[in-house]
């Protein structure tokens, strides 16, 4: 299973006139992308398509069920980076003439892209295998989330047709970081030749902080003035979570092509239980509000199978129930307009297919391997029930629909290679490429 979670949130408040200190609040925009990717390179050149496959160690994570497939007790770890990029309202004129004075020169919304990056050991898990085969334990340590964002705004330009004036945002700018490390156990049993079972138990370890800031504006089409602070709010956390999952493995995938078909395929499916986390929201004077971010649940099947004793194809099909992230963390960021029931994030489902090549004649043994997946728009979306009913209405729907306006599905290249450095060793490196991110993968197995 692999996930991404890409959330570009606005929350409302209100907007700064031609005078802009008469107003108290701004628009509070908030892009926040989450990237739930199951480890090991070799998941990430498949193109994700591993719950059907699941023949490592990643299984205890990946799929559990799977890990009774592994010939002997094995060590693996990862090494991952990435880079990705954000999109968000930047500024722009979203209605009426620009002056083409100051900060007001352009006509529509303009946007920027919040870029971040991270390296480091992602993953890591042991598997002892009993000698009977039919048990498998596991344990690992997997980092779940990984977040460091910052942005600026210069804020948009308005103009409702029965003013003479024109309004301003407030510029702001927003600095956050996240991180969930995940520490899990698992066991897989073999209920029979082709049949297994595993569980897992998850241990997340949660820590957020997030501080929003909106400023003032030298004179109404000037520069933002970062030395005079209009209003701040703030979001941070540090809680644990304790999840299951539970995944199933049926087949036996054998590699002779004579062999019949039903047993060359194998079928995989995983449930993950998404954690919840508890945080606390500080806008500035107001009192501190208790609400919970709640990770999406997942359901993945997958399906490998074996065309030959080199060639291998997976696919599979996961639902990312998302809308769960908006029952307090949307609503908590729309909160100050009234109009909660219009932001909505739809569930998704994601599509995978990968396949890999082995040359055994060659030194190395190189297994070859590239796949797609189709990432389904789940941003955060804007759909008003009803007209706004005022000037401010009428302006603070056209922000909303110009900033949640970026969502789309993302369509994922990859690619990646395994090599036999050893009977015992294995060295696999993988690359993950979309319109905004770029993911590489290094792992080693030891067995």
């Amino acid at each position: 299973m692999r996930t991404r979670l890409f959330v570009a949130l606005l929350a409302p408040a209100l907007l700064v006139t031609a005078t802009p200190k008469a107003a108290a609040q701004t628009s509070l925009q908030v892009p926040l992308q989450f990237d739930f990717i199951n480890p090991g390179a070799k998941n990430l050149g498949l193109g994700g398509a591993f719950a059907g496959l699941a023949d490592d160690a990643t299984a205890t994570f990946a799929n559990p069920g799977g890990l009774t497939q592994l010939g002997a007790s094995e060590v693996s770890a990862e090494l991952r980076g990435f880079a990705l990029r954000t999109p968000f309202l930047q500024g722009g004129r979203l209605s009426g003439p620009v002056t083409n004075q100051g900060f007001d020169t352009v006509q529509g919304p303009s946007f920027g892209r919040s870029d971040s990056s991270a390296a480091g050991l992602g993953f890591v898990a042991g598997a002892y295998v009993a000698p009977s085969r039919r048990w498998v334990v596991a344990g690992y340590r997997h980092e779940l989330i990984r977040i460091d964002q910052a942005f600026q705004s210069l804020g948009v330009f308005q103009k409702s047709p029965d003013e003479l004036t024109s309004r301003r945002q407030s510029p702001q700018s927003l600095d956050r970081e996240m991180t969930v490390t995940t520490y899990g156990g698992s066991v897989a049993y073999a209920v029979r030749r082709a049949v297994s079972i595993g569980a897992s138990l998850a241990v997340h370890d949660f820590s957020f902080a997030t501080l929003a800031r909106r400023f003032d504006t030298d004179g109404f089409l000037g520069g933002p003035r970062y030395d005079i602070e209009f209003g701040r709010s703030t979001q941070a956390g540090d809680d644990v979570a304790v999840t299951p999952t539970v995944g199933l493995m049926i087949g036996e995938g054998v590699p002779d092509a004579s062999a019949p078909l039903r047993r060359r395929v194998k079928v995989g499916l995983v449930y993950r239980h998404g954690p919840s986390f508890q945080y606390t929201t500080v806008d500035g004077g107001d009192p501190a509000r208790e609400q919970r971010f709640r990770v999406p649940h997942t359901l993945a099947a997958g399906a490998s199978l074996r065309l030959s004793p080199q060639f291998v194809l997976s696919a599979e099909v996961t639902h990312v129930r998302y809308s769960r992230i908006r029952e307090d963390y949307v609503v908590d960021q729309a909160r100050a307009s009234g109009r909660e029931a219009d932001f909505t994030i739809e569930d998704g489902t994601e599509l995978h297919v990968g396949g890999q090549y082995a040359m055994p004649g060659r030194r190395l043994i190189p297994r070859l391997r590239a796949g797609l997946w189709i990432d389904p728009d789940h941003t955060v979306q804007f759909r008003p029930s009803r007209a706004g009913p005022d000037v401010f209405g009428r302006l603070f729907d056209e922000a909303m629909t110009a900033s949640t306006s970026q969502g789309a599905t993302q369509v994922h290249g990859a690619a990646g290679i395994g090599l036999t450095l050893h009977r015992r060793f294995e060295l696999n490196a993988g690359a993950d490429i979309s319109r905004d991110q770029v993911r590489v993968s290094t792992s080693l197995i030891v067995r």
